[in-house]
């Protein structure tokens, strides 16, 4: 078992600034590698861990690898937790894509697979292309979904529509390409 008080050291030593308030906000996710059987250890020594991320330093270009979504918690910056959160939310949406089960709705309202902070990620990493159906401006995609996930009434025939086509033709393209890279990094 490891020593949550080790990752501090590990951090300072890797980061630009030697001080631990200043240090965590240069840190960002830049990929994870999800073991799913929960074998991975983090950099701290903590073992069992089912999401290896690692991050990078955005003043020296450093990397910490891997390193466990609790120790990123530790760094307590909102913008990481974000990202982690995202990153998990994307991989929990693939593997149900790929599962496909009966009665599990891949229909961008589930709100067990989908959220605010997912379509976020999402659109961040390029999920939603320009296209002449949104103005070549993913954005209006982007803001649309997230838009139909906060209605509070069920969505026109129309708009169903639309859902569907962003669906199958940005985010679900898109998440096969996240799973062949995720599967790229767990070799």
């Amino acid at each position: 078992m490891g020593d949550s008080y080790r990752l501090p050291g590990i951090v300072l030593e890797a980061s630009s600034s030697k001080t631990w308030d200043i240090a965590v906000s240069e840190w960002h996710v830049v990929g994870c590698h999800d073991n799913g059987n929960t074998s991975g250890e983090c950099l701290c020594g903590h073992e069992g861990i089912r999401y290896e991320f690692t991050i990078k330093n955005s003043v020296n270009g450093k990397e910490l690898s891997p390193i466990g979504s609790t120790c990123i918690l530790k760094f307590e910056n909102d913008e990481l937790k974000n990202e982690v959160e995202g990153w998990k939310a994307a991989i929990k949406l693939l593997e149900a894509l790929e599962a496909r089960k009966p009665g599990v709705r891949l229909d961008g309202m589930n709100r067990d697979l989908f959220s605010r902070r997912l379509y976020a990620f999402l659109y961040e990493r390029g999920a939603f292309p320009a296209n002449r159906y949104n103005g070549y401006d993913g954005r209006n995609d982007y803001e649309f979904m997230v838009d139909m996930f906060n209605k509070r009434t069920a969505p026109t025939e129309k708009q169903r529509a639309k859902m569907y086509m962003v669906l199958n033709k940005s985010i679900f393209p898109w998440l096969a390409l996240f799973g062949r890279e995720l599967r790229e990094m767990r070799l």
